[in-house]
């Protein structure tokens, strides 16, 4: 076991996530945690601790080469979703899509079908699917808090489903170790599909978006900001300070903006990005599947968002929407934009080092070790990996801390793995999809143009409630083998949760038209 400062472990993130919630500055928020964590490291010397948040947490962050490499990537995404707004493709788009999505209902449907088909990469769906779908929902009157919540509900978890995904590889690479250390025979990949219907969280995730846009059922501060944006027209709230600034251009007389001016810049998108997953994953000397799960992601993402903003900059210009300097000037705009949110992510990431410094997890696992018996081991797993994750904004660091400790957990009790595993993973999942550190919540703010904090603050109960569905699903895991009949006993315990708030609350907000 890591050393660790017990419960004090705990100050540094339940401060940082305290505070940005309460004053709404993420910022500052971030940079005390970062420095009371310092400072407990530095002997509780506040100089040490100040001079320790920059020396060794901050710049030790900017300094990572995948945390560089991050950055870069979000840099990239301004400029490329600047060139599709100011270009028009964006507008075009949403345009053409008015006989599809005629109300609130279809358009968050569609923007949740273009989040479960955009499944690739938790980096890519957000800052895609965003954009893409940002003028569809506000023109229905959408609430931005609701658009950052579909999308942030399907960036990491279907790729969490696949194993043809980076994250299913990791899972896969973490099972394949632990089964070697206890001489477990099984096919990895087998186990991985074995435990995938008890990946209860993940799935309820996913699916309560569908439950949620489909019945127009609302409650806590999404119900708020929906009848805000539904009565008021007012997509944000006032004073709300987004991620990612709306811009809004008047074209000129002769430019003439076409679908093509989007469909074109996401077709080199992921033309570029899998032709850069497989020759970075050496294909064809691996196979294709196996040359994606192995390939540079960053580098890969970094290509593709750099060949779509060429690509749409030539099309701006072959539509007359601008000049070659002007688009130029309007791509730097964009990575000008994205300053405050370079800042979240250097300072989440700085946390999560702070975390590590001061055994934060390693106290949570201590705890939850000692309450395991056989009937409630599932359940033991998920809820302390899921508030690690949360505290942390990690969902692979708590994947690499869990699954070392669930399998072995599971073969002692003598009660099945595949549980166990999913419990881990979904549990890793859960700080990932709401955390205000994690770099997905982060990024599905920015692709959605709204204030971080009301993101966070909109999403968490339900994500809470998807959280208490899984807690039931793991219970009942302890004396029920079948993943599939655990899973539907979720599902229904998500649903009538869901209708049972909300109908509490109030009954259905919006009794819209199909043509509204």
């Amino acid at each position: 076991m890591e050393e660790t400062m017990g419960v004090l472990s705990l100050l540094p993130p339940v401060l940082a996530i305290a505070l940005a919630m309460w004053t709404k500055q993420t910022i500052l928020s971030l940079f005390i945690g970062v420095w009371i964590g310092a400072t407990m490291l530095a002997g509780w010397n506040p100089i040490v601790g100040i001079v320790d948040t920059f020396r060794e947490f901050i710049l030790g962050s900017m300094a990572d080469s995948w945390n560089a490499s991050v950055l870069l990537m979000t840099l990239m995404v301004g400029g490329f979703a600047m060139l599709l707004e100011r270009g028009g493709g964006a507008h075009a788009f949403a345009e053409s899509m008015r006989k599809f999505v005629k109300n609130r209902r279809s358009a968050q449907i569609a923007t949740w079908l273009g989040g479960l088909a955009i499944f690739f990469s938790d980096s890519t769906n957000p800052v895609v699917v965003g954009p893409i779908f940002k003028p569809i929902t506000d023109r229905v009157r959408v609430s931005r808090e609701k658009l950052a919540y579909i999308v942030d509900s399907t960036s990491a978890s279907v790729p969490l489903l696949l194993p043809i995904t980076a994250w299913g590889a990791l899972a896969m690479s973490l099972m394949k170790t632990e089964f070697e250390k206890a001489g477990i025979q099984d096919n990895v990949m087998g186990a991985f599909m074995e435990a995938l219907p008890f990946q209860f969280y993940t799935i309820a995730a996913i699916l309560m978006v569908l439950i949620i846009a489909a019945t127009n059922l609302e409650f806590g501060p999404m119900k708020a900001a929906e009848e805000r944006a539904f009565n008021e027209g007012k997509l944000l709230r006032d004073g709300a300070r987004p991620m990612r600034q709306d811009i809004t251009t008047e074209m000129p007389k002769d430019a003439r903006p076409t679908i093509w001016s989007m469909i074109l810049p996401i077709a080199a998108l992921l033309i570029t990005l899998f032709s850069m997953f497989l020759w970075t994953g050496n294909y064809p000397e691996r196979a294709f599947f196996e040359a994606i799960r192995n390939s540079s992601t960053m580098p890969s993402l970094i290509m593709a968002f750099f060949a779509a903003s060429v690509v749409a900059l030539i099309m701006s210009i072959q539509t007359k929407v601008f000049n070659f300097s002007d688009g130029f000037l309007t791509w730097l705009d964009g990575l000008r934009g994205m300053v405050e949110a370079l800042t979240i992510l250097v300072l989440a990431w700085s946390i999560g080092s702070v975390c590590s410094g001061v055994g934060t997890a390693p106290f949570v696992v201590s705890v939850a070790q000692k309450l395991v018996n056989p009937t409630l081991t599932y359940a033991l797993i998920f809820i302390p990996a899921a508030f690690t994750s949360f505290s942390t904004g990690t969902s692979w660091g708590t994947f690499a801390i869990f699954m070392p400790i669930a399998i072995p957990l599971a073969l002692a009790m003598d009660v099945s793995i595949f549980p166990a595993i999913a419990a881990v993973l979904s549990g890793g999942l859960f700080g990932d999809h709401c955390s205000p550190i994690s770099d997905t919540t982060i990024l599905s703010s920015i692709g959605s143009s709204c204030d971080h904090i009301d993101h966070v603050n909109t999403q968490l109960p339900y994500a809470m409630t998807a959280a208490f569905a899984a807690t039931i699903g793991y219970l009942v895991a302890g004396f029920v083998a079948s993943g599939i009949v655990t899973l539907a006993i979720t599902l229904i315990v998500l649903i009538a949760t869901v209708y049972g708030i909300s109908l509490v609350k109030g009954r259905p907000l919006f009794k819209e038209s199909a043509s509204e």
